[in-house]
């Protein structure tokens, strides 16, 4: 049904579209959880259902995700139905679809908890989601009831390949590993790239990094990468930072990024099942995340299903509004 606040403002302005949304962040983050406006999806699986959006609703990403709503590191979990898990949800960045989203999926549920939606039984025994990239489950810590930290065990991940080696301008001879964790990286020891590895030079870092990942993708026989997880060691793990694009990188650890690095770790003889490593982001805001099994990937190589714990914390209850003569309805993004 309608509110009454919803009611006037429709009458009061002069609204073509509302979407209400839970803005938050996770170490940084930001997450914008789409609870209503969203037009209802055709599919059965919430792949399917995040592919109607993209080819029916596309314009939709830049109105919730651009500016002057939103900015280029942007990401909005928009909740759907599941046939198969407890609740479905897929991912939208500010210029690309997700199949998987960790620091989205712990936004999400800190989200439905700053709500009371959690679902009934969550304390006890946590709940399953279906991804575009598959089911994951996620469980919370709790203290006095309230939830202090998400626990996501994500999907099957793997290194996909040791040891690629790449000629890039003005970087020279690059080597990194292609790792998958919901998403393929490339995982670069940031050593290679001679800037400090601070906030202050996250606008090099970009260029560093898609760099490698055009590089990457242009040489014949080499898998396709999403996106470059820089790392530099750090003591019990490392301080990752994640290149999406030439103006957009990864305030969080990355739950997929470190998925993947735990899957190359893993394989490396470098991380034994169960051990701690600690994720950090360049702001020094830590994930604290573990093999947590063996498995199998979707193609019968040996993975690992690795558990990531963070928290997020919300910045915000809106309602985003479109009036109908909004010149820039569909959003810009500055290169």
């Amino acid at each position: 049904g309608s509110s009454p606040v919803r009611q006037v403002l429709l009458t009061a302005m002069r609204t073509s579209r509302l979407f209400s949304v839970i803005d938050s962040h996770t170490a940084g983050h930001p997450t914008r959880t789409v609870i209503s406006g969203i037009p209802p999806l055709r599919g059965h699986s919430v792949r399917e259902q995040r592919d109607d959006f993209r080819a029916v609703h596309d314009g939709l990403r830049g109105l919730l995700l651009h500016e002057p709503r939103g900015h280029a590191a942007m990401v909005a979990a928009v909740p759907v139905p599941s046939r198969d898990a407890d609740q479905g949800l897929f991912f939208i960045s500010s210029y690309v679809y997700l199949d998987m989203c960790g620091h989205a999926t712990i936004g999400y549920i800190a989200s439905l908890a700053a709500t009371g939606a959690l679902p009934q039984g969550f304390e006890q025994t946590g709940m399953s989601i279906e991804t575009p990239a598959g089911i994951v489950h996620v469980t919370g810590t709790f203290e006095a009831g309230q939830l202090t930290s998400v626990v996501l065990r994500n999907v099957p991940s793997y290194l996909a390949s040791a040891d690629v080696a790449v000629e890039i301008d003005g970087l020279g001879k690059v080597t990194c590993d292609i790792a998958y964790g919901g998403i393929m990286y490339a995982l670069v020891d940031a050593s290679q790239v001679d800037l400090p590895f601070d906030i202050d030079h996250a606008s090099r870092w970009c260029h560093a990094g898609v760099a490698i990942k055009q590089g990457l993708n242009s040489a014949s026989g080499h898998l396709q990468v999403g996106s470059v997880l820089f790392h530099r060691a750090i003591v019990g793990g490392a301080r990752h930072l994640v290149i999406l694009a030439s103006n957009k990188f990864d305030r969080s650890p990355c739950g997929t990024g470190t998925s993947a690095r735990l899957a190359q770790l893993h394989a490396r003889g470098e991380l034994a099942t169960g051990a701690p490593y600690r994720a950090e982001n360049i702001l020094g805001v830590p994930f604290a995340a573990k093999v947590a099994e063996l498995a199998q990937g979707k193609d019968g190589q040996p993975a690992v299903i690795p558990e990531v714990r963070g928290m997020a914390h919300i910045s915000a209850f809106s309602t985003l509004v479109l009036e109908a003569d909004d010149p820039l309805s569909a959003g810009f993004l500055p290169g």
